[in-house]
């Protein structure tokens, strides 16, 4: 096998000087001595991704939408104690898988046991399964990947989806897609071992499935048991579209004989079975219940992604693969060549027939195609262990200056969005950009001299120099963008009389689950005229936050009543999801 480390006895590279620190060759060797054991493997991959996820896992606020209502959800299990209530505000009846909601309400609960402070507003809380399923997700590829490639290439797999702007997206989301990821990961390095073992096997005639294969049939039927709990009815979609291209080219269906499983059978089944006598014979909701989720009003809807043709998917994996996607891209034409190897023709079943589906449908949710991120990862370290992405041709290796640019937009993205918002800057992040940034180049600029390999790594350790400074010293300090922890601190500024209670807060036209979690006692989200009624009805301890679109309507409607009202100062930011300017305006009774 050549070696798996090309470039490192070249030349110094000339961005380096013989007796300087040679810090990449520092990165390769920690690298080596990881790849040792699969032990010392495991431990540095779980290290990378706590590098990776946790600048600002604790100080970026709720993320509006998704994030925000699955939060609130299990928040509302956690106080209620009905784990099988999904419904916000006046939504109807809902069927969403309930495991992630379990989960978080699990660790809200515990974190109240061990007495963290107002743990229900805390949004890291429900962060913590997310960080767990990403780090399970990354120990998952690097076990598929060794179906497939040795250990060291495995360990370069899962270290490039640790890396991966999607993950870091994911685990630090409370919501359920980095579970399908570790889930698919699980389910298809068990049965790319099967598919492998019948290839080598075929045409004996005595077959009788071993026990090492029928532990690994049981994997897989239980990672799509943990998926439907976590994820829902969408996960049988990323394994069955594989199996079929892989009997449709294959044209033969006997390596999934050696997937026969009992017990996995059983578990699946009884998933499916609690799930049905939750939702149809679970404890009904009570009045008390039912007056506090209705009085909530009107949540916003979940992310239902966006209109577009297709190859836009192929657009965002530039984004969402960062840095390893220009890597792929410099390997697809190799690994296309080689598309009748077992091995590769069963990676590339694993992403094609998905990502083909997903791009022909009109609605696209970037989130869909992560789960075959981890065939890709593992398809790009094949690649380099075989030695096909030796750089003879460095007209393909222009394609990794790519790694420079969209750092440098990523970075200055988030440098002018802190101006332009807040009119401000970080100090403390600019030192780490340019490090990052010029980490970035060295990859791209000494390709010859380092090898691919080397390469990546070095773009890995930038990626996470400069994502330490935006996710941790920009990001959260943007604060134009999180409308309601400003909205929240506001409301508890407003005076109340000695006995008067908790305040009671309404909001209209600013309809985040986000505003909601972050409150003690839930608000009320309403529209112009009611949140004037909710004024005129209520005692002197009541504030609204009246958005300027439903500003007309608040004023005619408290006219009509004979509201008397007091204005506040403005709080101004910008609503990311529906890209515009928000201005919201405090009043209470005047």
């Amino acid at each position: 096998m050549k070696s798996f480390a090309a470039g490192r006895k070249a030349r110094s590279a000339p961005l380096y000087s013989p007796r300087g620190p040679r810090l990449p060759d520092r990165i390769v060797e920690l690298f080596e001595a990881c790849c040792r054991t699969d032990r010392r493997a495991c431990l540095f991959l779980v290290g990378l991704c706590l590098v990776a996820l946790l600048p600002g896992f604790f100080s970026i606020p709720p993320v509006d939408r998704d994030g925000a209502r699955f939060a609130l959800i299990s928040r509302h299990m956690a106080e209620t104690g009905n784990l099988s209530e999904t419904r916000l505000g006046w939504e109807a009846k809902r069927t969403q898988a309930l495991g992630l909601h379990w989960l978080q309400a699990g660790v809200v609960k515990a974190a109240e046991l061990v007495g963290v402070p107002d743990a229900p507003t805390r949004i890291w809380l429900y962060r913590v399964p997310s960080l767990a399923a990403a780090i399970g997700a990354v120990l998952l590829t690097f076990w598929a990947a060794l179906a497939f490639t040795h250990r060291r290439a495995a360990v370069l797999a899962a270290s490039l989806l640790a890396s991966s702007v999607a993950l870091g997206v994911g685990g630090r989301l409370a919501v359920p897609e980095v579970f399908l990821v570790g889930s698919v990961a699980a389910m298809m390095g068990a049965m790319g071992r099967l598919y492998l073992a019948e290839r080598q096997s075929r045409g004996a005639g005595d077959w009788r499935q071993s026990s090492h294969e029928a532990r690994l049939a049981f994997i897989f039927w239980s990672a799509l048991a943990f998926s439907l709990f976590t994820k829902g009815l969408v996960t049988p979609l990323y394994v069955v579209l594989p199996l079929v291209a892989l009997v449709a080219v294959d044209r033969s269906a006997l390596f999934l004989r050696r997937a026969r499983s009992y017990a996995g059978l059983a578990v699946i089944l009884a998933v499916a079975i609690g799930w049905f006598l939750l939702r149809r014979y679970g404890p009904a909701e009570t009045q008390a219940e039912f007056v506090v989720r209705t009085l909530l009003g009107p949540v916003a809807g979940e992310y239902q992604g966006f209109a577009g043709l297709p190859g836009v998917y192929l657009l965002l994996f530039f984004a969402l693969f960062w840095p390893a996607a220009p890597l792929a891209a410099l390997a697809f034409p190799i690994v296309w060549k080689a598309r009748r190897i077992g091995t590769v023709r069963f990676l590339l079943a694993w992403v094609v027939p998905v990502w083909l589906l997903f791009e022909i449908l009109p609605t696209k949710v970037p989130a869909y195609v992560a789960p075959t991120l981890p065939a890709i990862a593992i398809l790009i370290a094949l690649a380099v262990e075989r030695g096909a992405l030796a750089l003879g041709n460095m007209r393909l290796a222009r394609v990794l200056w790519l790694w420079p640019l969209l750092g440098a937009v990523i970075a200055v993205g988030a440098l002018l969005g802190m101006a332009v918002f807040d009119r401000t800057t970080s100090v403390l992040a600019w030192p780490l950009l340019l490090i990052g940034f010029f980490a970035l180049v060295i990859a791209a600029a000494s390709v010859r001299d380092y090898g691919v390999e080397k390469s990546a790594l070095v773009a890995i350790a930038g990626m996470l120099v400069s994502g330490f400074g935006v996710m941790q010293l920009v990001l959260p300090n943007i604060d134009s963008f999180w409308m309601a922890p400003r909205v929240a601190a506001a409301a508890a500024r407003e005076p109340c009389g000695a006995g008067a209670g908790p305040i009671e807060v309404g909001i209209a036209g600013f309809n985040e689950p986000s505003f909601a979690l972050l409150m003690p006692n839930a608000p009320r989200f309403l529209d112009g005229a009611a949140a004037a009624d909710f004024l005129k009805v209520g005692g002197a301890c009541r504030v609204v936050f009246v958005e300027r679109r439903q500003e007309l309507r608040f004023a005619r409607r408290a006219e009509a009543i004979g509201l008397r009202i007091q204005r506040g100062a403005d709080l101004r930011g910008f609503d990311y999801n529906g890209l515009r300017e928000v201005r919201l305006a405090p009043y209470r009774p005047g």
